[in-house]
């Protein structure tokens, strides 16, 4: 089973709260992400601890782990794009979706309620 990984997954695996080891173990398993997420998980991760070579090795420790990484390149952009008028999510959160989409995800691990009631079903870890 694919399931894409949002960036508040990431984050919360990644800085101390009450979600931390459920967000870990998603890690573990086999996932799908884009480097938007990777980015914006970065950059939060960065935030919370005031530390941004933590956050960047935290990030670059998922590339040795069992995930499918997706560019966030032209085609995926443009495949976005061309979703906005069905989907009422931001250009961001609409990259996500898609990405999703496109690698035929079935579950989309996110505590972004932005996501519900989507074809691909939101799960929290």
């Amino acid at each position: 089973m694919t399931k894409f990984i949002d960036a508040n997954i990431i984050t919360q695996a990644f800085t101390d709260n009450i979600n931390k080891e459920k967000c870990r173990d998603i890690l573990s398993e086999e996932f799908i992400t884009n480097t938007l997420c990777l980015a914006e998980a970065q950059h939060a991760i960065s935030a919370i601890k005031n530390d941004k070579i933590y956050a960047s090795d935290c990030i670059k420790s998922l590339f040795k782990g069992n995930c499918k990484i997706a560019q966030l390149d032209k085609n995926l952009l443009f495949e976005s794009l061309k979703r906005m008028k069905k989907y009422n999510l931001n250009v961001f959160d609409l990259i996500h979706y898609t990405t999703a989409l496109l690698n035929n995800c079935l579950e989309f691990v996110s505590y972004d309620k932005d996501f519900d009631d989507l074809e691909i079903k939101r799960v929290e870890p």
